[in-house]
């Protein structure tokens, strides 16, 4: 594992190389320009600056003008990342922990190219077991890092209970701007609602991270599998047809039960991998608009 300097280095790197020109344009500007961002129009007065003047304007009106920019406010935006049992499983280089990591400082070094604050909190078992408030400055996004570390997985700890993490992170974010929750998000209606009450204030991203070999199996005979939140083992044959098959089945159930939950809850779906880009697609999702939430 990085040390969160050089971690936060190194997603800082990507998102200047490979995202330089993306993030450009999607916020109104301190000064105004030839487009056409919202702008007060009001007579000259003494301090203003030169280059805010309006000159076709001041030869109609016959007086110096001046369009003033309308600035926009600073984005307060939140992460939730999990860090129950189940974010400590990984079958390739790196566990979904792991990438929940990079992905907490990819995030913030988005936003800290866009002026924006961040703050960052960090669950177990449903508790709030770190709680970081919104700051700007790249000192206090390695100290959320480094603490998010030392909130360390419990196995066989039992079940997490997200929903309670997420309800207890709505009390805390009063201020409507961005929520990004990172989890591996077990299909719970609790889940949906908890997610949907926070999403009637703020921007929901729900990021899902999934290993590969939660959706494929390799064909190795006979394993004991043992689930890492509650301890709990069972043996199965993983080169029997019919088991493979209930198996693709259920996957296929339950991610698309996640999605259909994510979807009404009214937030933003993606999904990485530990062995895939994840950049990309995250920073797209800070893009996107948020799909219309289906009233029933």
């Amino acid at each position: 594992m990085q040390s969160p300097e050089r971690l936060l280095r190194h997603a800082e790197i990507k998102v200047a190389r490979r995202l330089d020109g993306v993030l450009q344009g999607e916020r109104r500007g301190r000064r105004p320009g030839p487009g056409d961002e919202p702008a007060v129009t009001r007579a000259y007065e003494p301090g203003d600056d030169v280059r805010w003047v309006d000159w076709p304007l001041s030869a109609r009106t016959g007086e110096p003008m001046v369009r003033v920019p309308e600035i926009e406010p600073v984005l307060t935006a939140w992460i939730l990342l999990d860090r129950s049992a189940s974010m400590a499983f990984g079958s390739a280089v790196r566990t979904k922990a792991e990438v929940g990591q990079e992905i907490v400082a990819g995030i913030g070094a988005v936003l800290r190219r866009r002026g924006d604050r961040l703050g960052v909190v960090a669950t177990r078992n449903g508790e709030l077991d770190l709680v970081r408030p919104p700051r700007g400055d790249r000192r206090a996004l390695i100290e959320a890092l480094a603490a998010t570390e030392r909130v360390e997985p419990r196995i066989s700890s039992g079940e997490t209970n997200l929903s309670k993490a997420i309800t207890a992170l709505g009390r805390i974010a009063r201020h409507r701007g961005l929520v990004a929750i990172i989890s591996d998000f077990p299909a719970e209606r609790r889940i949906e609602e908890a997610i949907g009450v926070l999403s009637r204030r703020h921007e929901v991203l729900a990021i899902e991270v999934r290993d590969r070999r939660e959706h494929e199996l390799p064909e190795i005979g006979p394993i004991r599998l043992q689930d890492m939140e509650t301890g709990r083992q069972r043996l199965i044959d993983t080169a029997d047809p019919r088991f493979r098959q209930r198996f693709r089945q259920e996957v296929e159930r339950a991610a698309n039960g996640r999605q259909s939950m994510l979807r009404r809850a009214g937030a933003r779906h993606i999904v990485v991998q530990p062995d895939t880009d994840w950049l990309t697609p995250v920073v797209y999702g800070l893009r996107r608009p948020t799909p219309r939430r289906r009233v029933g």
